[in-house]
């Protein structure tokens, strides 16, 4: 059945005209019924009201459940709102009468003990026993009770980011205990309802602990439910999410969060035995920006600037790395009353005596002055784009008034159809752009790098940050890449990261994208979500976040379980990695995948069947270890002619009589560079193998892996060394291997031989698997 809208709309009404923004649970089973989702019979029995044997005439069973109905008790069971009695009318009435009379004293004395709020806000025996509208005469549901997955949380919450959000998970009354104990991954589906697609159900529920227990033959016994069952659940929750958005029209109503715990598995049905809902008429726009009008940031042919010093103050460090990187001098203009020109650029004494409109203006006065320079821009439409480069904007306590000033020029000149700039900042370092040969930093040239740089990689990456320094110590850490663009937003009074990504994810030379998020603007998630999803899955590049802000939301704060197990740092993740994005916990991995997903640019992923090597037997278990029991990572047999090839060059050093040929081939330190050189090149070109992982242990005598000393006569930086057989077969392969070198620091240089040839080396082999791991899921 289609949901019935219209009839859910009148129960959120209904309920507003009562003066509450929750529904009370009889109404919660009417919106689930419309929503086509099985409840229990029920009656609602008001307060003051006896029950007759015509209340009872819907019910079949001869146990029914009576439940408390009170818009401020939520935990009916703690203070014993849920009563288990016969069909026998004068056991029923007197059970609710003695539920009426004990439950407002025991919830009391429950807020006492457990409400985490100040001691005067807990209610009055009075004000309690007035919100109690009555009692739910319900149906005993027989269900399969199975232990371990027999009740499912299903629930709807609106995060202030991402919008709706649906997730399913374990159920009951220990649901933040077991969600908590369980292990990551397989405890909760979160989707965003925006970016979900029902074709895609069935993969965010797979993982999932219960899930094969209840749709597969489990001990003898058959499903308990099919699939289609939990899909279809799943889906009309995320159709209610939908329709009752904050971000969209549909209704005057938004639900804010709705939840089922638990839904029960009888007659190989989902049927709700509880539930709660809240609503309200918060509406919000997603406001878009003139994502086109970035081609003047990145790539422009005139700039302005303002807060240039004749001495060296920020604006003229940034004056002096736009000319260092090669824009000319004669199509940059300093705003500089007094003076004709500096560093060979002319000074006019006024925004509004600029010579013609430029591509991008450069504010690096304080933050008081930003709005007065932003005004005048705009009033003289003298820029198509601005970086505000100050530092507290909207930040430093009297500046917030200033930023919102600043939208609302903005929004005041597109409305109108003037000439309005888009706007990069407050609070940046503002961009570096390779294509536009400039660069607004603030930070002088020598503290990035060791001087003069010579073995720059051009890459095709780019830096999206919300932190500038965050950006420059990524980029001053791969001094090896030379990114395409280091974009630092700052507080995104109005261009956002999602922005830029919607702007280059047509480039043909932007294909990994390095983003640091601490947060997004209003609903900027499911933008962000929408747009990284079509890069990864439709364009086939490469995202990697770090997210900042981890610490989850205090559980005080929330009436449901669904809020409590599905904190927001936990939804950005399971949502952006849903869209395909890489997503980081720490820097040191940031790092690493950034300069790994460079070097892996041109190399296909047809799958998950890994091919180990190794000269130690160690580095073989412990990359086995790291397979994840080969759900992320596939341990591939070798084909027959691969293995006759390694017997081939392993015999005449007697190693195929030392070790069994299989993977993780365990090539004993006895190999040397060639040899090692060969099995790696069998293995890959093995049909079997769809990517690598090759751990060095180089303390052998047997490889050239030092450079050289009096000590001894090794050599790594000659031919014939391993690292230059490796870049060979690098060079010449599109499947993705990875290395690691497991050693200490005078095996850096060997490292960094690798690194120069553009292989992703790491120095311990979990590491590397584990890279391996994220690479090829994230497709």
């Amino acid at each position: 059945m289609d949901i019935n809208f219209v009839a859910i709309d009148k129960i959120f009404m209904e309920a507003e005209e009562d003066g509450r923004t929750s529904l009370l649970e009889h109404e919660v089973y009417k919106l689930l019924r419309e929503a086509g989702i099985q409840t229990p019979e029920f009656r609602f029995i008001r307060k003051g009201e006896k029950v007759f044997e015509k209340n009872l005439s819907l019910f079949k069973g001869d146990s029914l459940v009576l439940k408390v109905v009170s818009p401020v008790i939520k935990h009916k069971s703690d203070v014993g709102g849920v009563r288990f009695v016969k069909r026998d009318i004068g056991e029923i009435n007197h059970v609710i009468q003695d539920m009426l009379t004990g439950i407002p004293k025991k919830f009391q004395d429950w807020q006492k003990t457990f409400n985490p709020h100040k001691e005067g806000n807990v209610f009055s025996l009075e004000k309690i026993e007035k919100e109690i509208r009555g009692v739910l005469i319900c149906d005993a549901v027989d269900y399969v009770e199975e232990g371990f997955g027999s009740e499912i949380l299903l629930g709807l919450r609106t995060s202030r980011e991402f919008g709706p959000v649906v997730t399913m998970g374990m159920g009951g009354l220990d649901v933040e205990y077991l969600n908590e104990k369980l292990k990551e991954g397989k405890a909760l589906s979160i989707a965003s309802v925006h970016c979900l697609k029902k074709e895609d159900i069935l993969l965010l529920l797979k993982p999932l602990s219960f899930f094969d227990k209840l749709v597969c033959e489990f001990r003898g016994r058959k499903a308990l439910i099919s699939k289609e069952e939990l899909i279809e659940a799943y889906f009309r929750f995320a159709q209610l999410g939908a329709y009752y958005s904050p971000f969209e029209k549909n209704s005057e109503y938004t639900i804010e969060e709705a939840e089922v715990n638990p839904f029960v598995i009888s007659e190989k049905k989902l049927k709700a035995l509880d539930g709660l809902c809240r609503f309200s008429k918060n509406h919000r726009e997603i406001k878009r920006r003139p994502v086109e009008n970035i081609r003047y940031l990145l790539e422009p042919r005139s700039i302005g600037i303002v807060g240039v010093s004749e001495r060296m103050n920020m604006g003229h460090i940034i004056l002096n790395n736009i000319l260092r990187t090669g824009f000319p001098k004669e199509k940059v203009f300093v705003v500089k009353p007094g003076l004709r020109e500096i560093e060979g650029c002319v000074c006019v004494p006024t925004i509004s005596e600029l010579p013609g409109t430029v591509d991008v203006f450069i504010v690096t006065i304080s933050a008081e002055q930003s709005y007065e320079i932003v005004k005048q821009i705009c009033e003289n439409e003298k820029a198509y784009s601005v970086i505000i480069i100050a530092g507290g904007l909207g930040e430093k306590k009297g500046t917030e008034t200033l930023e919102q000033s600043i939208k609302e020029i903005l929004a005041k000149g597109r409305r109108e159809g003037k000439l309005t700039p888009v706007v990069n900042g407050g609070n940046c370092l503002g961009l570096y752009s390779r294509p536009g040969k400039y660069d607004t930093t603030f930070i002088p040239e020598h503290k990035f790098y060791e001087l003069p740089r010579k073995d720059f990689k051009k890459s095709n990456l780019v830096y999206l940050s919300q932190s500038g320094a965050f950006m420059i110590s990524q980029m001053s850490s791969l001094p090896l890449l030379q990114p395409l663009y280091g974009i630092s937003v700052g507080n995104q009074i109005d261009l956002s990261i999602t922005d830029y990504l919607e702007y280059l994810k047509d480039k043909d030379e932007a294909g990994v994208f390095a983003i640091y998020i601490e947060g997004f603007l209003p609903g900027e998630g499911v933008l962000f979500a929408r747009t990284t999803r079509e890069i990864t899955r439709e364009k086939g590049k490469r995202i990697i976040v770090y997210k900042a802000g981890k610490t989850p939301e205090a559980k005080s704060a929330t009436t449901s379980h669904t809020a409590s197990i599905a904190g927001d740092y936990k939804v950005s993740r399971s949502i952006l990695e849903e869209a395909g994005v890489i997503m980081t916990e720490n820097i040191s991995d940031f790092k690493d995948y950034t300069k790994c997903l460079c070097y892996l640019t041109d190399k296909k992923i047809r799958g998950k069947k890994v091919g180990l090597i190794s000269n130690a037997g160690f580095e073989c278990v412990i990359m086995c270890d790291n397979l994840k029991n080969e759900r992320d990572l596939m341990l591939t047999e070798f084909s027959s002619r691969t293995q006759e090839r390694l017997i081939e060059i392993l015999n005449p050093l007697g190693i195929d009589r030392l070790q069994d040929i299989h993977n993780p081939l365990d090539i004993t330190p006895v190999a040397d560079d060639k040899v090692f050189a060969r099995c790696v090149q069998a293995i890959i070109e093995d049909e079997n193998v769809d990517c690598a992982v090759i751990s060095i242990v180089p303390m052998t005598a047997s490889m050239k892996t030092l450079p050289p000393s009096e000590y001894h006569d090794e050599n790594v930086f000659k031919k014939g060394s391993l690292p230059f057989y490796l870049a060979e077969i690098f060079r010449n392969t599109d499947k993705p291997f990875v290395v690691s070198i497991e050693a200490g620091n005078i095996y850096t240089p060997m490292a960094e031989i690798l690194e120069r040839e553009g292989i992703p080396t790491f120095r311990h082999c979990d590491d590397a698997v584990k890279f391996m791991r994220e690479y090829v899921n994230r497709i």
